[in-house]
């Protein structure tokens, strides 16, 4: 009973929290979203509204007041985590070079001083290397950060990013409550304050932004990696499972851009989520003013299948192996196929 109420009251606050923040950034005209202002200009939507890019403000706003003492690190980085993403916004740090160094910066230090790393892999000699303190800490900070740039990558569409989120921390806590794990309750307030940004997103009243999907992104990482160092019996491979897009979205991204001789730090329109969203545009396959969030919960849909389909398997290595290997397939055979299409126009 007093968890439902801490629950009700986490939920009816971070609603006002929301509603005081994005009524303030309008207000100041700060952390609006012009990039995608100018874009619907150019395409005539009805809805150039400015949305402000506050997602990850309210979030971690909001994780002061409820995630416990406990965790004071995670609150202290994920603050260096949100600023890095704030002043991305507003474009005081253009470079994506300072960018990523002072990404890797807060997560290395995230990391020593959290204690907080990957050192079973399932395979006796990564996990021999993964022995050595300095080799588990660097592969530890890879892996977080291709995950932070990769949720950067998918911040394209509304909902895309929350909402995949969303269905992370639902499938955690699912397992944990039918199989009884260990798991931090703090998980809960977070996935509270998910919904309901995701509900504003859901309309474009606001955007995450790169402080948004970062920080989403910094937290779920710690609340999968104490999950998993917790019930060391669980794969390692379902942490891989649950951040299959994001992190393979950034990886395939570098690959292709070196490919095809491109910068690696140089935006482009050619991700799987943009390509599917133009195909829907330019085919009229929808209203093109609902074009964007129905793209989004398209791609979710597809995962919220798979997790289902899988999350049982969370002990079984080679299950997860599969069902990641069957996400790369999908998404390669959809990145060839939607090329493809959109080539013939």
């Amino acid at each position: 009973m007093i968890f439902t109420e801490n629950v009700f009251f986490s939920a009816i606050l971070c609603l006002i929290i929301t509603l005081l923040c994005s009524y303030y950034f309008k207000k100041k005209n700060i952390l609006l979203d012009e990039i995608n202002y100018s874009k619907h200009k150019k395409l005539n939507f009805n809805n150039s509204y400015k949305p402000p890019l506050c997602g990850g403000v309210i979030v971690y706003i909001s994780s002061l007041i409820f995630f416990s003492n406990g965790l004071i690190l995670l609150k202290i980085f994920g603050l260096a985590i949100l600023i890095i993403g704030v002043f991305s916004d507003i474009n005081k740090i253009s470079s994506p070079k300072v960018r990523i160094l002072l990404q890797i910066l807060s997560v290395l230090l995230f990391v020593i001083f959290s204690d907080l790393r990957i050192t079973d892999l399932r395979i006796d000699l990564f996990n021999e290397l993964l022995d050595i303190n300095y080799v588990s800490i660097i592969f530890t900070v890879f892996c977080l950060l291709i995950l932070l740039n990769g949720s950067n990558f998918l911040d394209g569409l509304n909902t895309l990013v929350i909402g995949y989120y969303i269905l992370v921390s639902v499938i955690l806590i699912l397992i944990s409550s039918k199989f009884d794990l260990v798991i931090n309750q703090n998980i809960f307030y977070f996935l509270i304050f998910l919904i309901i940004i995701f509900l504003f997103n859901f309309f474009g009243k606001i955007y995450l932004g790169d402080s948004g999907s970062y920080l989403i992104s910094f937290f779920t990482a710690f609340f999968l990696l104490d999950f998993i160092i917790t019930n060391t019996f669980v794969s390692p491979y379902f942490i891989c499972f649950l951040l299959w897009y994001p992190a393979f979205e950034n990886l395939f991204t570098i690959l292709r851009r070196i490919l095809f001789s491109n910068k690696i730090h140089k935006a482009d329109q050619n991700h799987l989520h943009q390509m599917i969203f133009k195909f829907f545009l330019k085919n009229k396959l929808i209203n093109r003013k609902y074009t964007n969030t129905f793209t989004a919960n398209i791609i979710n849909l597809f995962n919220f299948t798979v997790f289902i389909l899988f999350y049982k398997y969370f002990l079984f290595t080679k299950f997860l192996v599969l069902a990641i290997l069957f996400n790369l397939f999908v998404y390669l055979i959809c990145y060839l196929y939607f090329k493809k299409k959109l080539n013939h126009f």
